[in-house]
């Protein structure tokens, strides 16, 4: 079981963001049609969930791709964009879905005041890096270029969909010492669940959705790729953060990857929610500290 304790970090509660009217429309459509046109309407959701948008660029941001040295790696005739900071031993930061490399802005100074080099990528379809759509396999084979690039990579530092991008990459063959894994999910299931929800997609849609990725990936997909499912056959050192906030990815989520990673530590904040862990001093601190040192105490 992994070792757990709370975080007494707190925040004030954010006012939910008004719903888009494209995401009203498209709910419409599915709640309406789905049950009438479900081969149709799977078939559109199974489009657009390889579909990319692009976060803003915070300010923060701005600043850390301004003093990172800024390469190109081709993977798969993909230009992918790759950020750099400080030299020595490689620390790597993998975002999630609708992330950027720059996401890693807090990390850059505690690291490299360590003697550490941290190394960034945008997924395809993310960031400055072309393209509209990716996937799971698709961004692992970007972790695995980068680590044969610019490896050996003794620390890897994720969030959100990027935790379960690495426990793929990692149980095929890419190595990485240490491992913090931040508002991670656990499993496949949760993500379409999700994703359903998100567009009212009744259960017709949702059967051929599943048919869809099942027969372009594997039926055995919500094992293939799920991040616990994965964690099970890794031996790193591994420190699961989430927030009891998290309004993305509920802390139950890390909770599972962290008893299915032997030996992995467990470390719920408060307050936080799913982006802004990323940037809360502490936060930052206890993840340099784990993978400098081996230590989040």
């Amino acid at each position: 079981m992994p070792a757990e304790r709370d975080s007494q970090t707190t925040r004030a509660a954010t006012k939910p963001a008004p719903i888009p009217l494209t995401l009203r429309v498209m709910r419409l459509l599915f709640s309406r049609l789905g049950h009438v046109l479900p081969g149709i309407m799977g078939a559109w959701a199974y489009r657009l969930w390889f579909h990319t948008r692009r976060c803003p660029e915070s300010a923060a941001g701005q600043r850390a791709v301004a003093s990172a040295v800024r390469e190109t790696l081709p993977v798969d005739s993909i230009p992918i964009a790759v950020y750099s900071w400080g030299s020595g031993p490689v620390v790597l930061f993998i975002h999630g879905w609708s992330g950027r490399g720059s996401q890693a802005a807090a990390l850059v100074k505690p690291l490299t005041a360590a003697g550490y080099r941290l190394i960034a990528v945008d997924a395809p379809g993310h960031g400055e890096t072309p393209g509209d759509r990716t996937n799971i396999l698709e961004c692992a084979a970007v972790i695995r270029a980068v680590s044969a690039t610019y490896g050996p990579v003794c620390g890897a530092i994720t969030h959100s969909f990027g935790g379960m991008v690495l426990a793929y990459a990692m149980n095929h063959g890419v190595s990485v010492d240490r491992v913090a894994c931040i508002s991670a999910p656990a499993r496949v299931e949760f993500l379409v669940d999700r994703f359903a929800r998100i567009l009212s997609m009744p259960a017709p849609v949702v059967a051929e959705f599943n048919r869809r990725l099942e027969q372009r990936f594997d039926e055995n997909i919500w094992d293939l790729v799920s991040t616990d499912t994965n964690a099970r056959n890794l031996t790193a050192p591994a420190l699961v953060i989430h927030d009891v906030d998290d309004e993305g990815v509920p802390w139950q989520q890390g909770q599972q990857i962290a008893a299915a990673w032997p030996g992995a530590q467990f470390i719920k904040t408060q307050g936080l929610g799913h982006s802004r862990i990323l940037r809360d001093p502490a936060t930052v601190k206890t993840v340099v500290d784990f993978i400098t040192t081996g230590s989040a105490a």
